[in-house]
């Protein structure tokens, strides 16, 4: 369930009418009541939480999900009037990597089981308290995985320019460096350009669309994510440019990134199963429902996708 934005003080007293109505709904059920502090309404992040409250569904479990739109003090008064229905677990994206947002949410949610999904909420995982794991993804696979593909069809030679996600992001710190990392391997590539474009599909065709202009010398382009891939594709076309003499690469394999794949403009992209984050979430929430202890980071593997076996995914 999702409440449009009104005013803050609106949304805040209808967020608090339909989480008393799902409390009580759940009390006289015995159904479990998952709250979901959601971050941006995106369309990776709805594909992990349209499967989470599937799964829900499924089993019996009474869900409520919001999104803070990237604002850690609008996410903390989420989960204050959260706390005030009394949720048997809480499912957290965090709208900042800052630890002491985190540690907030924590103190927050005080003994009830925690479940962070797809962001990490501390650099040092272990940090994390008995009671609540983080789901997600290791990102040295997926920038990895992304770049030695691209190296491998360019023969190992060529100039790289590289769309950067929001700086302040862990997982676009990471794929960065992974590309780099990668780069380093082989003395005949080069990164020629590198940009911020925050994620977006808009920022990023603005940006290749002033490399393009600028007559920047290159033959590959790689994006932290499929959304900013997909920007630049657009840009190239846009300026009278066929992309497919470039070697073009995202993250995500999201549904669009598909569709480009089969059009022969895109030609890797590496799965983040946001399917799989989001029932797995679920799952390990069930498990610390349940009193098992769980390590503190349950991960869920990338996956190379390219135009060999993108096909899998669009069937499913």
């Amino acid at each position: 369930m999702q409440v449009p934005y009104i005013t803050a003080i609106k949304k805040q007293l209808i967020a608090s009418l339909c989480l008393a109505l799902l409390w009580s709904v759940s009390t006289t059920s015995w159904a479990r009541f998952i709250a979901v502090a959601g971050n941006y309404n995106d369309t990776f992040q709805n594909i992990i939480l349209s499967n989470l409250e599937h799964k829900a569904d499924s089993q019996g479990d009474d869900t409520y999900i919001d999104f803070a739109g990237n604002d850690p003090a609008r996410q903390l008064e989420q989960i204050k009037l959260y706390m005030k229905q009394k949720p048997d677990a809480l499912i957290v994206i965090p709208a900042t990597s800052n630890e002491e947002h985190n540690k907030a949410i924590l103190q927050l949610a005080g003994n009830i089981p925690v479940v962070f999904i797809n962001s990490e909420p501390f650099a040092d995982l272990n940090k994390l308290p008995q009671n609540s794991v983080y789901v997600g993804s290791n990102e040295l696979e997926s920038g990895t995985m992304e770049m030695e593909e691209l190296a491998r069809l360019a023969g190992y030679k060529g100039k790289v320019a590289l769309l950067i996600g929001a700086t302040s992001h862990p997982a676009a710190q990471k794929r960065t460096q992974d590309v780099k990392d990668v780069l380093a391997k082989y003395p005949n590539m080069k990164l020629v350009a590198s940009q911020v474009a925050n994620w977006s599909r808009n920022e990023a065709y603005s940006v290749t669309k002033k490399w393009l202009s600028e007559k920047l010398d290159f033959n590959i382009l790689v994006a932290n994510n499929d959304e900013m891939i997909i920007g630049a594709i657009l840009a190239f076309q846009d300026a009278g440019i066929d992309p497919k003499p470039y070697l073009l690469g995202g993250i995500d394999a999201t549904p669009d990134a598909l569709q480009q794949m089969q059009e022969g403009n895109l030609d890797v992209t590496v799965l983040q199963d946001a399917k799989g984050q989001g029932t797995a979430a679920l799952d390990v929430a069930d498990q610390l429902l349940k009193g098992q202890k769980l390590p503190p980071v349950h991960w869920v593997a990338f996956k190379l996708i390219t135009p060999e076996n993108y096909q899998q995914l669009m069937s499913k």
